[in-house]
C-alpha cells in the first residue's frame, strides 16, 4: 500500500528523516515507537501524504489497487490522519462547532460543516460518536470540550472519511485510564476493516490489534519487525496510564509544611457556566503559601476550568465569588499575569508567532506571543539558564513549530517561570512527553517549588511529584475530595 525507499524529510532547512526503507501491506497495523524529537509526526505526515521527500530524497510510492502512484493525490482521498496539529487548529481559529457538527464535516470531507447536513448524515454522525461512547457529547460545543475528549471526537471525524488507512498521531494523550482502555478497544474494532496505524511514546498497552511495530530514533529505523507479545494492552483489562509514577517522584518523599494564615487566592460559592452548562459547581477552595496542589479527575470533569478561573479568565457566576489577597494588584491584567502564569496545550495551540526557541522563551518577561523588545543584560542571562536547566540549548535557534509537541511543552514551561511567579497553572504539563522528558519536566518543576513559587497541576495521570503536598479531585465540576 505505500513503500518508502532511501526517503530523506527535512524541515525549515534540518533534516528531520533519514533514508527511510519501510512498507505497509494489508493486514498490517503499526505500532510507531519514539521519543519527543525522534521524528514519528513527520514519519506519520509523510504517510499521510502532507510533507514530501527532499529533493532527491529517495521514493515514495503509493498502491491503493489501481496504479502505483509516487505523488499524493489518491493518498490523501485515502489516508486520514488525526494528531495534535488537526486539534491546535480547531482551537488556534476558534473552530467552536459542536461535536456532531465536527463529525459531519469528515462526512462532506470539509475543515468545517459547509452546508445543512441531510438527516440520514446526523444519524450516521451521532452514530460514529456512539461508537467511540461519546454520544453523550454530541450536542457539546467543540472548544468546552476537555482535551481527552475532543481528542476522541476528532478520532470520530477521521472514521466518517472512511479511509483505507487511519493514522493517529499519540491517540492517548490526553486520555484518563478509562478513556484509554475504550480507545484501544475503538482501534481493535477499527483494525478489523481499516489499515490502522498509532504512534507512542512507549511500546506499553497498545491495542491488541497491533501487529507490527517500527521504532524511531532522531529521524532513524531503529527497528521495525513484529509488535512483541508484552508490548500489548492485556486482554480483557483497562489500560493504564504509560507513565510510570516512580520515575517521577525520584523516591523523595513530600515533606510535611506549614501554611500561613494570609491566603493567595480564595475562592467562595463559586459556580462557572460556558455554553449555558454549569461546569463548576459551588468551588469553596483556597491557596496559602507552601501549598502545592494536584488536581486530579476524570476527562471533562472541569480540570482546566478550574485554572481558568484561578487564572482570571473566567468570573464566577453572581453569588460567588474568587479573591486574590496574595497578589499584588490583581485588578491590572499585567500584574496578574506576572504573578500568577498559566501553561495549557490551548497556550500551545494557540502561540503561532514565527520565533525560535529563545525569543519563545524571552516573550515570557512581557507576556506576549512573540518577542516584542531587546531584553535586558540580566533578563538574556536569565533566558540562558533557563535553556541549561530545561535542556534547550541545542533547541536555542530552532523555529517552535519545528519542534515536536513535547519539546514545545519545555519551551513554554520555561516562558512561564521567568517572572518566578507566586502561582504557576499547569493543565496536563506531562501530556505529549516521553518519560525521559517526564521526569526532566518534573524535577525542574520541583525546583520552581523550591523557590516558591507555587504549584496548581491538572493531570489525569496518577503522577505522584516529589513536591506535590496537597490534591484535589473533581468529578462533574465538584470538589468530591480534598486531601494532605
Amino acid at each position: 500500500m505505500i513503500v518508502l525507499t532511501g526517503v530523506k524529510v527535512a524541515l525549515a532547512g534540518r533534516t528531520v528523516l533519514h533514508d527511510l526503507n519501510w512498507e505497509l501491506k494489508p493486514n498490517e497495523h503499526w505500532a510507531v515507537i519514539g521519543a519527543n524529537g525522534s521524528g514519528k509526526t513527520s514519519f506519520l505526515r509523510l504517510l499521510a501524504g502532507t510533507l514530501w521527500p527532499a529533493p532527491g530524497g529517495g521514493t515514495r510510492r503509493y498502491d491503493f489497487g489501481a496504479e502505483l502512484q509516487t505523488d499524493a493525490v489518491q493518498a490523501l482521498g485515502k489516508i486520514t490522519l488525526v494528531g495534535h496539529e488537526l486539534q491546535d487548529r480547531y482551537t488556534r481559529l476558534g473552530w467552536n462547532f459542536d461535536a456532531t457538527d465536527v463529525v459531519l464535516s469528515g462526512l462532506a470531507r470539509t475543515d468545517v460543516p459547509r452546508r445543512q447536513p441531510a438527516a440520514p448524515d446526523r444519524i450516521r454522525a451521532r452514530g460514529l460518536l456512539r461508537q467511540l461512547k461519546l454520544l453523550h457529547l454530541a450536542d457539546r460545543p467543540f472548544l468546552e470540550l476537555s482535551r481527552g475528549e475532543q481528542r476522541r471526537v476528532l478520532i470520530a471525524r477521521g472514521l466518517a472519511f472512511k479511509p483505507s488507512v487511519l493514522i493517529l498521531d499519540e491517540p492517548v494523550a490526553g486520555l484518563d485510564a478509562s478513556a484509554r482502555a475504550a480507545l484501544n478497544e475503538t482501534i481493535d474494532q477499527i483494525s478489523e476493516h481499516t489499515t490502522v496505524i498509532c504512534s507512542y511514546h512507549e511500546a506499553v498497552n497498545l491495542p491488541r490489534s497491533l501487529n507490527r511495530m517500527l521504532r524511531l530514533k532522531d529521524g532513524h529505523v531503529l527497528e521495525a519487525g513484529p509488535t512483541p507479545a508484552n508490548a500489548k494492552a492485556p486482554a480483557g483489562k483497562p489500560a493504564p496510564a504509560t507513565v510510570t509514577p516512580i520515575a517521577v517522584a525520584a523516591g523523595k518523599a513530600a515533606t510535611p509544611v506549614e501554611t500561613s494564615t494570609k491566603p493567595i487566592i480564595a475562592i467562595e460559592h463559586a459556580n462557572v457556566w460556558l455554553d449555558h452548562r454549569r461546569t463548576l459547581a459551588d468551588i469553596n477552595w483556597t491557596l496559602y503559601a507552601n501549598e502545592h496542589w494536584q488536581l486530579t479527575g476524570p476527562n471533562g470533569a472541569g480540570k482546566s476550568t478550574f485554572l481558568r478561573l484561578l487564572h482570571g479568565q473566567l468570573r464566577p457566576a453572581k453569588g460567588g465569588e474568587i479573591r486574590f489577597p496574595g497578589i499584588d494588584n490583581p485588578d491590572n491584567v499585567w500584574s496578574l499575569r506576572k504573578q500568577i502564569a498559566w501553561v495549557s496545550p490551548e497556550l500551545q495551540a494557540g502561540y503561532w508567532y514565527p520565533t525560535d526557541v529563545r525569543q519563545c522563551i524571552a516573550s515570557g518577561f512581557d507576556s506576549s506571543i512573540g518577542q516584542t523588545r531587546r531584553l535586558k543584560p540580566q533578563e538574556n542571562a536569565l533566558v540562558d539558564e533557563l535553556l541549561e536547566q530545561f535542556e534547550l540549548r541545542d533547541l536555542a535557534e530552532r523555529n517552535v513549530k519545528a519542534l515536536s509537541y513535547g519539546q514545545f511543552r519545555r519551551v513554554l514551561i520555561a516562558r512561564a517561570v521567568v517572572h518566578t511567579p507566586k502561582v504557576l497553572l499547569l493543565d496536563e504539563p506531562w501530556e505529549g512527553l516521553d518519560p525521559g522528558n517526564l521526569e526532566l519536566v518534573t524535577r525542574e518543576l520541583n525546583q520552581i517549588i523550591d523557590r516558591g513559587t507555587q504549584l496548581v497541576c491538572a493531570t489525569h495521570l496518577t503522577i505522584n511529584g516529589a513536591h506535590f503536598n496537597r490534591e484535589m479531585r473533581i468529578e462533574k465540576g465538584h470538589i468530591v475530595a480534598m486531601t494532605s
